[in-house]
């Protein structure tokens, strides 16, 4: 039977699979139009699918190309100085912001996480740790990192009284087996060892906060002041409660080409009015904190560039309740306060901390950018800055005129032991000298000149060597070409953002070619190098030194040709 109930299974299948072959009729006659035929890729070609033509697809205009022509440098010990000197009293600034507010939100915690009992707040086994790493909290089992959150005296005396119970408990548990009395109580007593011990240890613990206490108050106080500490309502000490004081105690600076990384371990007090006592007197919290920026480069314009924090965070690793002795005025004795003040208290601190716009570390002072008009022969662009080892870079692009880009050529390698240094690279040097002898041509005697070729090289003691050639015509037609060979020596320094030049000659020797046309044309070849050397003059005092840092200037600094042709400047 199964049998041909399988062979029509089969039949079925096959009879519908032909009629697929054939659509039904009223499948035909529905108003359906022709679909599209999706045709093979046969050949397995790539398609290519060609994107609309946009605004973003149309070719743009070119902009001027940019080379990197002038440098600016600030040394690492220049910038780590700047920093050591600002940073620290802006965090501290940061810490006694309003729009931090440290003190309110300390205030806002110890009412979160107390019911306003002071004497469950101390964490006093975390200066005894005589427990080893557990502390009291490893005695009651919650683990190494754990801290006790009641108060410690009643602690210590619930674990004390457990101990008499414990060893009636292990004496009734503890099986014969047909043993002595003695073997049953040794056998207790060996059980009972490790918890003899806790006993051993919270007694020593509870001499040793004492301790601690009478180290600072008249013998026969300390319990008292205990119960006085337990009895106090932190309503009272949060009164008035503010930041008076915030100090960095240390800083460390980390700089990269990602920026600069500053680490500062800070002490904040805070107080309100505080509780005055005949032995002791309350005088608030000591907040001990770390604190880390991340500062890297604004730009904020094309020519200006500045310091600026990327990020910000704060740890709060302790707050500790201050205590002084009254009649002595010691220094304040820290009694630390449970880690979950501290926890509590960085999240809160970090909130603020990030969204506060008054509390920002302020740079302002290091680089006082204008958007200034160019007031010489150059435009300054800036290519890229950073930070690393050596200190801060800035590359600029140099325009001559406000319009003729400058061509590429390599900077000179960074001055040693300089401070802060400026290099102008040979082609902006050039420029100035070409456009010098373009304007040094002159008109005498029926006799044009026209310059030709100069090349010029640096030579010791501020000397400069300079070939130049010059093109003589006559009534429009060549009539010589005039050679002088010059040396001259020259001081240059940098004022008020611009070169201050001055050139004078130390010797020269004219020549002509043919030779004897130099009779005709010595009157002339000396007027062309006393206004080249006019004209020299003048435009290089026109010309304009990068921005660079107002803050680390180099107002009255000496430049020098190096031996590459470069200008540099340095301090």
């Amino acid at each position: 039977m199964r049998t041909l109930w399988a062979l029509a299974t089969i039949l079925a299948l096959q009879a519908e699979a032909l009629d697929l072959l054939s659509p039904p009729a009223v499948l035909q006659q529905l108003p359906v139009g022709n679909l599209p035929v999706r045709r093979r890729n046969v050949y397995n070609y790539p398609t290519v699918r060609r994107a609309p033509r946009t605004t973003e697809n149309l070719p743009q205009p070119q902009t001027r190309e940019c080379y990197p022509m002038a440098r600016y440098l600030m040394s690492g010990d220049k910038l780590r100085d700047y920093l050591n000197a600002t940073v620290p009293p802006q965090i501290e600034k940061m810490l006694t912001c309003a729009e931090v507010d440290l003190a309110g939100l300390l205030g806002t915690v110890l009412e979160t996480v107390t019911d306003l009992d002071l004497l469950s707040l101390l964490d006093i086994t975390s200066s005894l740790d005589i427990l080893g790493d557990g502390g009291l909290g490893g005695i009651l089992g919650k683990g190494s990192s754990s801290k006790s959150s009641n108060p410690p005296p009643s602690l210590l005396s619930e674990v004390t009284n457990l101990l008499p119970q414990a060893q009636g408990i292990l004496n009734s548990v503890t099986p014969n087996d047909g043993q002595g009395p003695d073997d049953n109580a040794s056998r207790g007593s060996s059980l009972l060892q490790p918890l003899s011990a806790v006993g051993n240890k919270v007694g020593g613990l509870i001499e040793s906060t004492k301790g601690i206490l009478e180290s600072v108050v008249p013998a026969g106080t300390t319990d008292g002041l205990l119960g006085g500490l337990g009895n106090i309502d932190l309503n009272d000490l949060l009164i008035g409660l503010e930041v008076q004081k915030a100090t960095v105690k240390n800083m460390k600076l980390t700089m990269t080409g990602d920026g600069i990384l500053i680490k500062a371990t800070t002490t904040a007090f805070v107080a309100g009015k505080g509780l005055l006592g005949a032995v002791l007197s309350i005088l608030g919290f000591q907040v001990n904190s770390d604190v880390t920026l991340k500062i890297g480069i604004s730009t904020n314009n094309a020519q200006c560039v500045n310091l600026r924090v990327q990020d910000k965070d704060i740890r709060v690793k302790e707050v500790n309740l201050l205590l002084v002795k009254a009649v002595t005025d010691a220094l304040p004795v820290s009694l630390p306060l449970d880690d979950i003040v501290s926890e509590v208290l960085t999240v809160d601190m970090n909130e603020n901390i990030k969204k506060s716009k008054s509390c920002d570390i302020d740079f302002s002072d290091f680089n006082e950018c204008k958007n200034s008009a160019a007031t010489g022969l150059f435009t300054y662009q800036i290519k890229s800055s950073w930070t690393s080892a050596q200190g801060l870079s800035i590359l600029y692009c140099a325009f001559f005129k406000e319009a003729v880009p400058m061509p590429g050529s390599p900077l000179p390698p960074i001055p040693k032991n300089a401070n802060v240094s400026i290099t102008l690279s040979r082609a902006m040097v050039r420029a100035v000298v070409i456009h010098s002898a373009k304007q040094s041509s002159i008109q005498m005697n029926d006799l044009d000149t026209q310059f030709a070729r100069i090349v010029y090289s640096s030579q010791p003691d501020n000397k400069v060597q300079n070939t130049y050639w010059v093109n003589v015509t006559k009534d429009g037609e060549s009539f010589a070409t005039g050679q002088t060979k010059l040396i001259v020596s020259y001081t240059c320094k940098i004022l008020k953002g611009k070169l201050k030049a001055d050139v004078k000659i130390e010797s020269f020797e004219h020549s002509m070619t043919p030779p004897d046309a130099i009779d005709e044309a010595q009157e002339l070849m000396s007027a062309v190098m006393k206004k080249f050397l006019s004209n020299i003059i003048e435009f290089f005092n026109q010309v304009n030194i990068p921005p660079g840092v107002t803050s680390s200037s180099l107002n009255n600094a000496e430049v020098k040709l190096i031996k590459s042709n470069d200008l540099q400047a340095e301090n």
